[in-house]
């Protein structure tokens, strides 16, 4: 999970804050508007994949 996490970071896809917590030193992330329209790209790329798949298995089915 961390490396995601730095990968993340490092596109600027999350901004990371540390606070104490019970005396403890933690780390907080929070997605940044940068990662918030990776996500809609993400989705709206799934999306289309979802369709040529669906048009594939429609294609399969013709011919079964």
């Amino acid at each position: 999970l961390y490396p995601i996490l730095k990968r993340l970071e490092a596109a600027g896809q999350l901004a990371v804050y540390s606070m104490e917590h019970s005396g403890r030193l933690r780390k907080y992330y929070r997605i940044t508007e940068a990662g918030e329209r990776r996500i809609f790209a993400f989705l709206a790329e799934w999306r289309q994949l979802m369709r040529v798949l669906a048009h594939i298995e429609a294609e399969v089915e013709k011919h079964d």
